[in-house]
């Protein structure tokens, strides 16, 4: 990884490490230490990570919408 354009595979590569487990401060210092400007990183890190929270609350959304949809559950029979 280079510093360079911000890639599909640059966003995707953030998120990975992130679920992982590594911390945005270790992300960051691996892209620092592949030619990113300090910056420039964090900017990419930042706003990578905020587009994967809204896209999980978009599909925590819609699963909520669906289930209000269907109404609420039967009570279970004792």
């Amino acid at each position: 990884m280079s510093h360079g354009r911000v890639t599909p595979q640059l966003r995707h590569w953030i998120v990975k490490q992130i679920e992982a487990g590594k911390s945005p401060e270790s992300v960051l210092e691996l892209m620092i230490r592949n030619g990113w400007p300090e910056g420039a990183a964090l900017d990419v890190i930042e706003r990578t990570l905020r587009m994967r929270v809204a896209q999980i609350k978009s599909v925590e959304n819609a699963a909520a919408q669906t289930t209000d949809a269907k109404g609420p559950s039967p009570a279970p029979e004792v």
